[in-house]
């Protein structure tokens, strides 16, 4: 898994990285790709290995650990 603290102390996200959501039965969301925009903050797409579907949050979300919590491949 690449999360990792980069030079700002923030943590990094890259494609390919996995999540659990909190509160759930345990499926687990692969980053699929990172979106940057000018004016919004930072998202990922995330595709639930187990039934395919897809959600797209804020990588803020992703690092809430309320939330979502970084899983080892």
């Amino acid at each position: 898994m690449s999360l990792f603290f980069g030079n700002r102390g923030v943590p990094e996200i890259a494609s390919g990285d996995v999540f659990r959501k909190i509160g759930t039965y345990g499926a687990d969301w692969v980053v699929e790709r990172l979106f940057d925009y000018p004016d919004i903050p930072r998202h990922a797409r995330l595709i639930d290995q187990g039934s395919g579907r897809t959600m797209t949050v804020a990588v803020s979300m992703l690092l809430d650990p309320e939330m979502f919590k970084p899983i080892r491949k």
